[in-house]
């Protein structure tokens, strides 16, 4: 037995009929239960049990027959079969042909395996498809309708691999949907839903919400004008929620990005009594004078503050992911722009928190591009907001860059101005907003579906004195764009709700991203490594934002999958993800080594690899993961890549913290009742 594993050892350790929750308990803020995501369905669920029927147990048993490790995943609380894998390799054979015929003939024979009825099948919308350069696999994103209308967040994902074989199947559709819901005409006004929002929110209107003229189709496409409640127009649309089998809703379906600019609401509201189901928040040739990669912050250089350690760095645009610079959203050769603004990010100062740049004053860097700027760090963050800003550009662009090889590009949804012809939908740049006055203590990035463009707000950290500049500390940056990655991969760029159920990784992806980028040559893997250490004064082995720092030292971290017990969601949890893909990470780094050209997704360091897997594993996994399922998605593509040398590596990794094979959930909003496992498939 490895040591990291005796280490995990010792830290191992009927369905109800109701109605959902009231509007008055519903009206609770994110803030006040320390979750951004409100969902009804989840406490409406929480005591029911669905279990495989016996023609589906059958079914599963038959299709284990070619797949011995098959893996089913089941949420036990809505009733529906979560995924299909194979935990050492595909679920099929090599064919050839159209993906998609390939895929939706799978799924149509093993229909009953799913829980799904043929009728589930019938009227299927494609939102997207997504070709991987890096592994040759497609991915399939489909969605389930009824009556023209689509069912909320119920989405078939297959990812289908260069030879044809089918390599995983996802389904959040709702089995026997016929016969779910009563019918599709509102008896409550889409007016009369946000009025409901807003009583949701604890807000009191001037004016009740007025409806206009909605637009033909089932969807009954409403505009809706009210004061007070949102930042852009509310257009509210028609929609099936499912709830759990055999039961479904009619809902009001729209956005709300509210005034204070903190939160960017994605709602459904039940169309018959106006209550609030689901409230999810979308809010994570040139030089520059930088703290450059891989540098965390102004304590991890030297010399240290107050000194300058910043570096000036020359053209350090990727000439695949930006091939025409920074400064350049036309496809013309040469800078169209002297400001922080390119194709790929606009970064400004927002001090006045109205999420626009300043009429003027923004940072010149004149026709050379030689953005360097003074900075004083005994003083205030106001006194150096140019270097503040060309330090947030830089690092929007350096992750953009590095994303792209590993498959964050146009066709996954990456973010761009001009996508240059190459695929996806562009017009969805990055709003950076530096020392943005909307807040202190934090940061944010909210992320809507592809084609719109995301905001990342960089707030001022108020605690030390002077007080410190989010915009200089690597690790916030990254964690932030992190959330704009996970959101437009997981689940397919159109659908940027898959990371709101309670046991999601969200947060600690984009915490190993930080980790990631801000790892150096010559690191070892009991380094402690705290998040946002220089945003709260810390020393640089200080245990940070989160309740343990990331080390594989056992004295500094404890944790196992079984920590999420009890874990504050969503940061607590995550952070408990982002410790097993920090072991998991190590584990590839021990054997491969590491290598600091992070642009080389095709490298053969652990490093590299472990990016690779982690990138193209978020467009294997299902919408509404658990952990094991995020797990599953990671080693799928390490089956797919390398020649599959990692696979066992990577199992026994995430073995050792408790994620085996044999680890136990209940569903997708589990942090309860998880159980350590610390098997792996007996092919390894």
């Amino acid at each position: 037995m490895s040591v990291g594993a005796y280490r995990r050892r010792l830290f191992q350790a009927v369905v109800f009929t109701a109605t959902l929750t009231s509007s008055a308990a519903m009206a609770m803020a994110p803030e006040s239960s320390g979750e951004r995501h409100f969902d009804a369905r989840v406490s409406y669920n929480a005591q029911a049990r669905f279990g495989f029927s016996a023609a589906q147990k059958a079914r599963v048993e038959q299709l284990r027959q070619s797949i011995p490790e098959l893996r089913v995943e089941l949420d036990e609380h809505s009733g529906t079969v979560r995924s299909l894998s194979n935990p050492v390799g595909a679920l099929s054979g090599p064919s050839s042909g159209d993906p998609m015929a390939i895929g939706l003939d799978f799924v149509q024979k093993h229909h009953a395996a799913l829980g799904l009825e043929l009728s589930d099948l019938a009227s299927l919308e494609v939102t997207d498809r997504v070709y991987s350069d890096v592994s040759g696999a497609t991915h399939l994103y489909l969605r389930q309708t009824y009556k023209g209308l689509p069912v909320y967040n119920a989405q078939l994902q297959i990812n289908v691999g260069k030879d044809g074989s089918v390599l995983g199947v996802h389904s959040d559709f709702l089995p026997s949907l016929d016969t779910s819901i009563a019918g599709v005409e509102p008896r409550l006004s889409a007016g009369e839903a946000v009025a409901g929002l807003a009583k949701h929110l604890g807000l009191r209107l001037a004016d009740a919400p007025r409806s206009l003229k909605a637009e033909p189709g089932a969807k009954k496409r409403t505009s809706v004008e009210v004061e007070g409640l949102s930042r852009e127009p509310i257009v509210a649309e028609l929609a099936v929620l499912p709830i759990r089998r055999g039961e479904a809703r009619l809902v009001w379906h729209f956005q709300v990005y509210t005034l204070d600019s903190q939160h960017d609401y994605d709602v459904t509201v039940d169309a018959g009594s106006g209550e609030v189901l689901t409230r999810f928040d979308w809010v994570a040739a040139d030089s520059y004078k930088v703290y450059p990669a891989p540098v965390e912050s102004p304590n991890h250089t030297s010399p240290l503050p107050p000194s300058d350690g910043r570096a000036t760095v020359a053209n350090p645009a990727n000439t695949t992911a930006s091939p025409y610079g920074w400064h350049d959203t036309n496809g013309v050769a040469g800078a169209e722009y002297t400001i922080p603004r390119g194709n790929n990010v606009h970064a400004y100062e927002d001090r006045d928190a109205n999420n626009a740049p300043p009429t003027t004053g923004q940072p010149d860097c004149g026709a050379a591009i030689n953005c360097v700027f003074p900075i004083n760090l005994s003083a205030a963050p106001s006194t150096y907001i140019p270097a503040a800003v060309t330090n947030l550009f830089y690092w929007n662009n350096v992750i953009h860059d590095v994303q792209y090889q590993y498959g964050f590009n146009e066709a996954g949804g990456n973010f761009q101005q001009n996508n240059y012809g190459r695929g996806g939908v562009g017009n969805d740049y990055v709003q950076a907003e530096a020392q943005d006055g909307s807040g202190t203590n934090n940061a944010n990035f909210s992320t809507p579906a592809d084609g719109s463009r995301p905001r990342m707000q960089m707030y001022i950290w108020t605690a030390p004195t002077p007080d410190k500049d989010g915009d200089l500390d690597t690790g916030i940056i990254v964690h932030e764009y992190g959330h704009g990655i996970s959101n437009r991969l997981v689940g397919g760029p159109s659908n940027v709700s898959c990371l709101t159920n309670r046991q999601q990784p969200g947060e600690g992806i984009s915490d190993f991203l930080a980790l990631f980028y801000t790892a150096r040559t010559g690191d070892t893997a009991n380094k402690i490594r705290g998040m946002g250490t220089y945003a709260l004064n810390q020393a640089t082995t200080g245990t940070g934002i989160r309740g343990q720092p990331y080390t594989m030292d056992s004295t500094r971290n404890t944790w196992t999958y079984q920590s999420l017990r009890g874990m504050a969601v969503p940061h607590g949890v995550g952070s408990v993800f982002a410790q097993g893909m920090w072991e998991a990470y190590w584990a590839l780094v021990t054997q491969w080594g590491f290598d600091s050209n992070l642009y080389n997704a095709n490298g053969n360091a652990g490093n590299q690899r472990m990016m690779l897997y982690f990138t193209e594993g978020m467009k294997r996994t299902g919408c509404r993961p658990t952990f094991l399922m995020m797990r599953d998605g990671i080693i799928n593509a390490a089956t797919s890549l390398h020649g599959g040398e990692d696979v066992c590596r990577l199992w026994r990794a995430f073995a050792a913290y408790g994620m085996g094979t044999n680890a136990t959930t209940t569903g997708p909003d589990d942090v309860t009742a998880v159980t350590n496992g610390f098997a792996v498939p007996s092919g390894c």
